[in-house]
């Protein structure tokens, strides 16, 4: 805490870092490169950067390496894949899976890949056909229009293309994604967890690392390898010290433009209930898998990224929670607010919106609970919930016109929710029954047990009563019997006797209510304030600022550089013999046998992880750090613990990208797996 109070009151007056900043392609800082590093990427560069990028729908990102289709990524982007194809005999998770031919490659149940082919700025229809509207006007408006423009964009191409909008600058850009679309998504080759995941979570956010965070994927097309035009070369020498290096990825989401009202919301209430609910979570996984091998098999997915995802949060709340922090975000906000008073014409247009935010922020905290139980479905941590709503509401949006239906039900989304409901991946009762149970005790806890809904949910039932009624008796576990629902729409939905669907329909009135308000009384005051804000930062500033991550293909430049931290140099880079100091043999140090046995065989002098300046967050996870020639120079799994404030602020000091070095990742492929075949393709051999 005290580090980062010292970093962020060292800055409050400093010029933004230069390798500040997750920048789309179509406004890169090029100056600004140029001026710094000695290189300005062109027209032609870009291009090809951008169709040699993809995105992994399900929340991380990847590269094309080969021109076959071939996918890097993190082995954490692609463990759900892994352990969906695994079984209680063949634990791909444990030992890891190579495809020695294309013939071997296995699909992963519900992956989908997305190559982003245009942009294009779409602001004046979106704000056209919202003009002068307010709160339900506004948001249905809003969503009408952006249903309609991503529905052009696609036409009759749903299969092979999606299109998304994007709202940049907190709403003040409407921009439109169009991507290709691959659904037929093969695995390729994953290490064993131990070595991908070597050091656990004490190690997560932390440098030192030795991590092979590695995947390999293969986009298929008409059931043949992808045939591409763009992808990136590989360089196995990696990146020098001090040496300009590029992430091209599609970070999740940053809070850096919201409000310190809301900032504050977040730290008071949002942030820190979200930290206990997993924390409980994670104890119940814990638990469950504690029972045996099996059950731990069972939970290893759900567990790992929970964890990953507690120690984000808490990393966030540590930001929020420090005074010198909403010094600086106070002053930003003070700065912008004078600027507009100072305009009598920008400050009659602008108004005051951030009263209005902070008043969405104290309706929204009147109904938070119920919203993120019911509607949100914390109350419902179950595979088959999910499966059962999806099924239930699709029935009946899609009997709706496309520009009046919910936003994840338009024409655009359905080939991406109709793979995911009709996913053959394995699911498991017992395992289910038990998050499911827990869950619905939350739920009770929560809104108490003389609330309407838990009444109407829980009636006579225990929690575990209730969630093993419903699992026992739901045959929503088989594809075919989701599939014949899917394709029997509202009226099959409606005749079903299903409990799960039972469960979802008895429910989904108050769901929808509660969405309806928080739509019309939060998120529509919010987003229509916030453009307002963006007209003053526009005013202010112009467009030479980046917007918000919000999952889409961003560049962050930077260079190979260690930090010093509280008085101690941190190298950039570690090495493949430090792996081998660093092993205990007991878990989560313990390495692989296949890595014990092929030690000697490996050159421990090869860089195995290191750091970089780049400006990142969670989603980059499988990004590609490139160079200037648009050659891979590592792979990203990572941030360090400073980054996790990340979210809110950068300081190029102390904020750094981790990433597998490409070396390491040949060496093991050639030395440990035997896969010199695969080695062969990624450096183009």
């Amino acid at each position: 805490m005290r580090v980062l109070a010292v970093a962020v009151l060292a800055v409050l007056t400093a010029p933004a870092m230069a390798a500040e900043g997750m920048w789309t392609l179509d406004n890169l800082p090029k100056q600004a490169m140029q001026a710094e590093f000695g290189f300005s990427p062109d027209q032609a560069w870009v291009d090809k950067v951008m169709k040699s990028s993809v995105r992994l729908a399900g929340g991380c990102s990847g590269s094309f390496i080969s021109p076959e289709g071939l996918v890097m990524t993190n082995h954490h982007c692609v463990v759900d894949c892994v352990a969906q194809l695994s079984s209680e005999g063949s634990d791909f998770v444990k030992n890891g899976f190579i495809a020695r031919e294309h013939g071997d490659e296995l699909k992963c149940p519900d992956m989908e890949l997305n190559r982003l082919e245009q942009i294009a700025d779409v602001t004046d229809q979106v704000r056209a056909a919202t003009d002068g509207l307010n709160g339900d006007a506004y948001s249905k408006a809003k969503k009408a229009v952006q249903s309609r423009l991503e529905a052009d964009c696609v036409g009759d191409d749903s299969q092979a293309t999606r299109c998304d909008i994007v709202e940049l600058y907190q709403g003040g850009k409407q921009h439109l994604y169009r991507y290709t679309r691959f659904q037929d998504v093969r695995l390729v080759f994953a290490p064993e967890v131990a070595a991908a995941f070597f050091g656990g979570d004490p190690d997560n956010f932390n440098f030192p690392r030795f991590n092979l965070d590695m995947g390999i994927l293969r986009a298929y097309v008409d059931g043949k390898p992808a045939k591409l035009d763009n992808w990136f070369g590989f360089k196995q020498a990696g990146a020098a010290e001090g040496e300009l290096v590029m992430i091209t990825g599609h970070p999740g989401s940053t809070q850096r433009l919201l409000t310190v009202a809301q900032l504050k919301a977040l730290r008071d209430g949002g942030l820190t209930d979200r930290l206990l609910y997993i924390a409980e979570l994670r104890g119940l996984l814990t638990q469950y898998g504690a029972l045996g091998e099996e059950q731990a098999r069972q939970a290893q997915p759900d567990l790992f990224g929970i964890e990953n995802g507690f120690k984000a949060l808490r990393g966030r709340l540590d930001t929020l929670n420090d005074d010198a922090f909403f010094v600086r975000k106070q002053a930003e906000e003070d700065a912008l607010r004078a600027f507009v008073a100072a305009d009598p014409g920008l400050a009659e247009n602008v108004g005051d919106p951030w009263a209005a935010i902070a008043s969405a922020e104290a309706t929204f905290d009147e109904f938070a609970d119920a919203y993120l139980l019911i509607e949100g479905g914390r109350g419902f941590a179950t595979e088959y919930f999910g499966i059962a709503r999806g099924l239930y509401r699709a029935g009946a949006e899609r009997e709706l016109p496309n520009e009046k239906r919910l936003r994840e039900f338009t024409e655009a989304g359905l080939p991406r929710l109709e793979q995911t409901l009709l996913s053959d991946a394995p699911l498991y009762p017992d395992y289910e029954k038990v998050k499911l149970a827990w869950s619905l005790t939350k739920l009770r806890e929560t809104l108490g047990t003389d609330h309407p809904l838990v009444k109407r949910i829980l009636g006579k039932e225990s929690p575990q009563q209730l969630a093993a009624r419903v699992i026992d008796g739901t045959r929503l576990g088989d594809v075919d019997a989701r599939k014949a629902l899917w394709l029997g729409g509202a009226k099959a939905v409606a005749a079903s006797d299903d409990p799960m669907i039972a469960l979802v329909r008895d429910i989904d009135a108050a769901a929808r209510e509660l969405r309806l308000r928080y739509e019309t009384e939060v998120e529509a005051v919010e987003q229509k304030n916030a453009e307002r804000i963006a007209q003053a930062r526009f005013a202010k500033d112009g467009t030479g600022v980046y917007p918000d991550a919000t999952f889409t293909l961003r560049l962050s430049y930077g260079a190979v550089q260690g930090w010093n931290e509280k008085g101690t140099d941190i190298p950039a880079m570690t090495h493949i013999a430090g792996m081998f100091e660093r092993a205990t043999g007991a878990d989560p140090y313990k390495l692989p046998d296949s890595w014990l046995q092929h030690q000697a065989d490996l050159d421990g002098s090869l860089p195995m992880n290191f750091v970089s300046t780049n400006d990142i967050i969670g989603g980059n996870s499988g990004s590609p750090v490139i160079n200037a020639k648009a050659e891979v120079v590592g792979l990203v799994f990572d941030g360090n613990i400073h980054s996790l404030g990340g979210a809110y602020w950068y300081d190029g000091r102390l904020n750094r990208a981790v990433a597998v070095h490409p070396a390491t990742i040949i060496q093991a492929l050639r030395k440990i797996y035997g896969a010199g075949a695969l080695a062969d393709e990624m450096t183009g051999q």
